[in-house]
């Protein structure tokens, strides 16, 4: 993974990747029979890690709490983990590369499912605005999400640990029950 965060996956030579991988061609070819399936595994392995944050979110029950500090956790690991550079990546990819877009927006789907899951929960318990669409909530969450690591990676000057007061207070603005000025006051019927 290190030889795409540093050359991408066009410019990562397959001697590039066997080198990073010390292993022989014949070695990487047995597991994988292309760079395609190459990015396919990486798409997989994100996937398997994020639906282990959400795992761990629920089983803490669907507080606002956990759903920050889970939230955080995972953010955190993909701005400034070890494969951090790799989303941006495989986001490039999946526009350019039909089987990867298939593969990329099918994981996103069911990353959607189960935010809105957390959502939707939190809502029967009260705990954020229940007359929001879990749907479009969760799907805005995400877009910031894949905002703020795109945004990292394009400017080294941005730190997420600045960042995440910032995203925390709005979020909880955004999601906070019983708001005592709606849209409609301020902006009038959309």
């Amino acid at each position: 993974m290190r030889c795409f965060c540093e050359n991408g996956f066009h410019s990562a030579s397959m001697q590039q990747i066997c080198a990073a991988a010390n292993m022989s061609p014949g070695g990487v070819y047995r597991y994988f029979a292309s760079k395609d399936a190459i990015i396919g595994a990486i798409v997989e392995h994100v996937h398997e890690r994020n639906t282990d944050y959400f795992k761990r979110m629920t089983a803490q029950g669907a507080t606002l709490q956990s759903f920050f500090d889970v939230g955080f956790t995972c953010l955190k690991d993909l701005i400034e983990g070890p494969a951090s550079g790799l989303f941006c990546e495989v986001f490039a990819e999946a526009q350019r590369n039909p089987q990867i877009r298939t593969m990329f927006e099918g994981k996103c789907r069911e990353a959607h499912v189960m935010m809105r899951d957390v959502l939707a929960r939190m809502q029967a318990d009260g705990l954020i605005d229940r007359s929001l669409d879990a749907d479009v909530v969760g799907i805005m969450l995400m877009a910031i999400g894949d905002g703020m690591l795109v945004r990292t990676r394009l400017d080294p000057n941005v730190k997420f640990d600045a960042l995440w007061p910032g995203l925390k207070d709005l979020v909880m603005r955004m999601l906070r029950p019983n708001t005592a000025i709606s849209p409609d006051t301020i902006l009038g019927p959309l």
